[in-house]
């Protein structure tokens, strides 16, 4: 599974039939403290995602296609979940600090480190 950002819809008037009262995300990639990591996909929504929202996406076509309970479409990449925020292991935090951020993804959000004593 991979974590991205929805940034837009793609329409497309002719094609198999799978597709049909589907929409289509445009989906940007994005690392666990949700900075842009390169790439993107196209995916089917099942969860009724929108523009600006991190999402789950599931990569891997059995799969998909047996969550659409169509054996032999022709799908890859489908969005499976509207992420609300991301836990990073204190090991995790302190490397994704150490990096540089982008804007963070919206709903994606780094737990606060406890107040030093």
């Amino acid at each position: 599974m991979k974590l991205a950002r929805v940034v837009g819809t793609v329409v497309s008037t002719i094609n198999v039939p799978v597709y049909d009262d589907r929409k289509l995300l445009l989906c940007d990639l994005v690392s666990s403290d949700g900075a842009p990591a390169g790439g993107y996909l196209i995916a089917v929504d099942t969860v009724g995602a929108g523009a600006g929202e991190t999402v789950l996406l599931m990569d891997e076509g059995n799969s998909a296609r047996q969550i659409l309970s169509a054996r032999d479409a022709p799908v890859r990449t489908l969005v499976v979940g509207i992420v609300d925020h991301v836990e990073l292991a204190a090991s995790e935090r302190d490397t994704a600090a150490e990096a540089p951020v982008a804007r963070p993804a919206a709903r994606v959000r780094k737990p606060k480190r406890p107040a030093a004593h």
